[in-house]
């Protein structure tokens, strides 16, 4: 039998995405499988860890790699009773350090090198992963898809001054940099923030009083978390600028949706947007320059050349490249 161990699949974006449409695309197509999902994913409790164990022997795991990473203590005998497959988003130890944080590092380093296969999304994480192996292994790259609704839409023409940013409000994405490229743009420029926070979260206030100290609590509103496809597209459409400031990425699905309607891009200048970016109207900047940034954004926006053709993969056919991994 096969299982696929994920965090909460709620969110439309990102990498709780691309599992939840590959798990779709799995049983869609006859393929057996069940997903089992821990209450919280911050932390593994004994319950969770105890239905793992009564799993039958030699089923096939597919484990998410933010769920891996707790697992430290407990790969060597997952890793001897069953066939682990990681999916892999990007290391959680590079999470908040361009370099690592070597303790989580090193657990990551004994997890990846354990496991039966790995599965990530984009060559640059292929290579971070490959330097963290204890030996060389073969690592697949399947690449996210985008909806058809990104697919069909490809002429965007913008009737306003709104700056998009999309993903969880956490200090990987590097959302103080959004906001204060702010300051350097006309007035008529407004940010939309789009993401799950708490209000309580330290990073959140921190935020926060950012947007109160440089005065543009007028020109910054947070969406929260936008749960339909269509309500996503219609602010997406709706705005003349997409930003991803991130420190680090493992893909960027947002980016990559984004540009496909012909949104243009102000993105960190990080190898993997090198990497998928390619074809689409878009300016990589220095993530912590706010001057760089905000003329990125003038620039784009006078800029009327069109898309040129970009590589996008429906999530059929990245689910049946997923698929065909998992059947060797």
């Amino acid at each position: 039998m096969n299982y696929f161990i994920t965090p909460d699949l709620s969110s439309i974006t990102g990498g709780n995405k691309y599992d939840k449409k590959i798990l779709n695309y799995l049983k869609k197509t006859g393929f057996k499988i069940i997903n089992i999902c821990p209450k919280d994913s911050s932390v593994l409790t004994f319950n969770f860890l105890n239905t793992i164990n009564r799993l039958p022997k030699r089923s096939t795991l597919i484990i998410d790699g933010l769920l891996a990473s707790k697992m430290y203590s407990y790969i060597n005998t997952i890793a001897r009773k069953y066939r682990v497959i990681l999916l892999i988003h990007h290391p959680v130890s590079y999470e908040n350090d361009k370099s690592g944080v070597i303790s989580i590092k090193l657990k990551e380093r004994t997890i990846f090198s354990k496991a039966y296969g790995l599965i990530t999304v984009s060559k640059t994480m292929r290579k971070v992963i490959q330097k963290m192996l204890n030996n060389r292994k073969t690592i697949d790259v399947i690449q996210p898809g985008i909806d058809d609704i990104y697919l069909r839409n490809n002429q965007h023409e913008p009737k306003n001054y709104n700056l998009i940013c999309i993903g969880s409000i956490i200090p990987r994405k590097n959302i103080e940099s959004c906001i204060e490229a702010l300051i350097h743009l006309d007035d008529k420029w407004k940010l939309s923030i789009v993401g799950k926070y708490e209000s309580d979260d330290n990073y959140f206030l921190y935020i926060n009083n950012i947007i109160s100290q440089l005065g543009l609590t007028n020109r910054v509103k947070f969406l929260g978390v936008i749960n339909k496809h269509s309500d996503l597209f219609q602010i997406l459409t709706d705005s003349r600028i997409y930003m991803c400031l991130s420190h680090y990425e493992g893909y960027g699905i947002a980016n990559v949706e984004a540009g496909a309607i012909g949104l243009p891009l102000v993105v960190s200048d990080l190898p993997v947007f090198h990497e998928n970016l390619k074809g689409f109207k878009r300016r990589y900047v220095n993530q912590n320059n706010y001057l760089e940034i905000a003329k990125a954004v003038k620039d784009l926006s006078h800029d009327t050349t069109q898309n040129k053709k970009s590589s996008l993969l429906s999530w059929d056919n990245v689910g049946f490249k997923f698929k065909r991994v998992l059947n060797g």
